[in-house]
């Protein structure tokens, strides 16, 4: 599809009395749900490749009680946080999104993948196999959530939990923090500080490429960077908003939110430097380097200073 035209649609959804539901019926005809046992498979490789970031920093998720921003329509990372020993995970999400349906689905589709989950965190084979024994044979999605000590909270906004302070290991995201204006970024750093114990980390991982490149292969991961405010707000919209901040400034959000940055890991999709050679980029962005701008995905890990 051409990216102009997905842009409008969904502009024209936002606006229209059930647009939303319409699009989510969408994503699962042609969207990202189409192909949902690939989706799932995705899901995976990123909560396999956070516990990599997290081993580098020498933090065990056993015992611990994590923070999710941004649930999703299941929820797999928690699911598989829960299957290695995650004491607690609290997932929130601005919008109910949660599907009973598409989460038995995720189950199915996880136990293909047990001894990948099992490998990564070198825990017991067996012992994550029990742990989704013991959630695959329910069939109602509170007793799963409750099994899998996984707390669902929508629609709440993640920059006021209601959490008690210093009450939190691990907060975390995933593709999720591109799609989040930049203002609620900051206070999402800030409660983030404010329910960590110290010492307690936040990792996100953020693809901050042009999402519409995903679906119109016409265009690249730094099209966007194209248009000034005023241009990009006719193609923006409130279904898959892309605040197109650049790498760097998810890291000076979270130390404006107190947060020191201990880890960080950037890709650039092929073809971007190539691209952004052709490209004239916007007026405010001409300020960040070649560099900055080519980056496509940026994964760090903040701590909560002792």
């Amino acid at each position: 599809m051409n990216w102009k035209l997905k842009g409008l649609i969904q502009k024209g959804l936002c606006v229209v009395p059930g647009g939303r539901n319409v699009n989510d019926r969408l994503q699962r005809g042609v969207g990202e749900l189409r192909h949902f046992e690939r989706n799932v498979a995705a899901k995976v490789e990123d909560w396999r490749l956070s516990l990599r970031y997290l081993q580098e920093v020498d933090f065990d998720v056993r015992g611990k009680t994590l923070v999710e921003i941004g649930t999703g329509w299941h929820p797999a990372l928690p699911i598989c946080f829960s299957l290695v020993g995650a004491k607690r995970v609290i997932t929130f999400d601005i919008v109910r999104h949660l599907d009973a349906d598409l989460t038995f689905r995720m189950i199915e589709s996880l136990e293909s993948h047990l001894e990948s989950i099992a490998h990564i965190c070198r825990n017991g084979g067996e012992r994550v196999r029990r742990s989704f024994q013991e959630l695959h044979e329910v069939s109602d999605i509170q007793t799963l959530l409750n099994r899998a000590r996984v707390e669902y909270c929508a629609p709440t906004d993640a920059r006021a939990t209601c959490l008690p302070p210093d009450s939190v290991d691990l907060v975390y995201s995933n593709s999720v923090m591109e799609h989040v204006p930049k203002d609620v970024i900051l206070g999402l750093m800030r409660e983030s500080f404010r329910i960590l114990r110290p010492g307690g980390l936040a990792l996100h991982n953020v693809a901050c490429n042009d999402h519409y490149a995903l679906m119109d292969p016409a265009i690249s991961s730094v099209n966007f960077l194209q248009f000034n405010e005023s241009q990009w707000r006719m193609w923006n919209n409130a279904l898959q908003y892309q605040n197109r901040l650049r790498a760097s400034e998810f890291l000076e959000l979270a130390t404006m939110g107190g947060l020191e940055v201990i880890y960080k890991q950037v890709a650039v999709r092929p073809g971007t430097y190539e691209a952004l050679a052709k490209l004239e980029v916007a007026p405010q962005f001409k300020r960040f380097s070649s560099d900055d701008l080519a980056v496509t995905s940026v994964d760090f890990i903040a701590k909560r200073p002792d």
